[in-house]
């Protein structure tokens, strides 16, 4: 009777050891929860909470931001331009320039022996790749048709004779890159022969008043002027407008460094050179919400060309950004 006493004493006292533990382990896994988890209804110290916009304050600031704005897109003029760039351009008049500057939202140009003759080079290939353009957006043409390279569209001065045999068929798109990058001749002629030099002839005469001379041999200017320069840079620009595969195709092209003149420290433009015998032409556009076009044609070719357009370019880029600060003020103003 006492052994069985004994043993029912040491089931019950384990029992309780267990009740015990379990209880304990239950109270330290409150405990812990409760430190972890913080109270919902604190609010968290030293935060600031948002203060609030008086709705007249934020209506008056979005007036004057869009007074600002339209005010920018209207032209203006420092009274002083007219003599900066007189003072400026009479310093290169023994430099044998031609210079044409055209600041967009301003409407105004600037030049230098505007209509005087030089040869065009490759800058006239622009005329080309807007008549292009402009028939594919009409649904004429099709930029990804192809054309065949024959043995006599090779010329020198062509980088795609490197990567394309004889009677390969060639996108246009891809002719557009190679003119607009390298310059490339022998894609320009591809284009020449397939769609005629007085196509273009016509086409920019009866559409835009402008005067093109080009034969299928010849498909150059002889008598290229800073003003024609500008002209193909007006209507090259208002191909830009639309946004679009040919627009980007343009853009990525034109912004290369290939005899790239025109660039200079930080500022970058869209361009096309045209180089023959001693003449050397740089045409482009600054490419921004306030763009300029500007032509620049020289006979340095074998000369000082590569410092000489830069600086010119420079020069002139001063002057417009002097106008440009000074109308960013004068519209500030007006906006308060």
């Amino acid at each position: 009777m006492v052994k069985r006493k004994r043993r029912k004493l040491k089931k019950s006292g384990l029992l309780i050891l267990i009740i015990f533990s379990v209880l304990c382990g239950a109270l330290v896994f409150s405990l812990t929860k409760k430190k972890e988890s913080p109270k919902t209804n604190e609010q968290p110290k030293n935060e600031e909470t948002t203060p609030k916009v008086d709705p007249q304050v934020e209506q008056q600031e979005k007036e004057k931001q869009v007074k600002y704005e339209e005010c920018m897109k209207q032209p203006y003029r420092m009274e002083s331009l007219d003599q900066e760039f007189n003072d400026l351009f009479a310093s290169y008049q023994n430099l044998d320039l031609g210079i044409y500057f055209t600041e967009i939202n301003n409407d105004y140009s600037y030049s230098l022996n505007p209509n005087k003759g030089y040869y065009s080079g490759c800058v006239v290939k622009l005329f080309s790749v807007i008549y292009l353009v402009e028939k594919a957006r009409a649904g004429e043409l099709d930029l990804h048709s192809t054309l065949t390279y024959l043995p006599e569209d090779k010329h020198a001065f062509s980088d795609m004779t490197d990567k394309h045999n004889f009677y390969d068929k060639i996108p246009i798109i891809d002719l557009i890159r190679y003119m607009l990058t390298i310059s490339d001749n022998s894609a320009y002629f591809i284009i020449v022969r397939n769609f005629g030099a007085q196509t273009f002839n016509d086409y920019f005469r009866d559409k835009y008043n402008v005067s093109l001379h080009f034969t299928n041999k010849h498909p150059f200017e002889s008598n290229y002027t800073a003003a024609l320069g500008n002209r193909s840079l007006e209507l090259l620009y208002e191909v830009l407008k639309t946004d679009d595969e040919a627009s980007k195709v343009i853009r990525e092209a034109m912004s290369n460094e290939v005899e790239n003149t025109l660039n200079f420290d930080d500022v970058k433009f869209l361009h096309k050179y045209g180089e023959y015998d001693v003449w050397h032409n740089d045409i482009g556009i600054y490419d921004t919400d306030n763009p300029y076009l500007i032509s620049i044609l020289t006979t340095r070719a074998y000369t000082d060309y590569k410092t000489m357009i830069p600086k010119v370019n420079k020069d002139i880029y001063t002057i417009y950004k002097k106008n440009l600060d000074s109308k960013e003020q004068y519209c500030r103003g007006l906006a308060q």
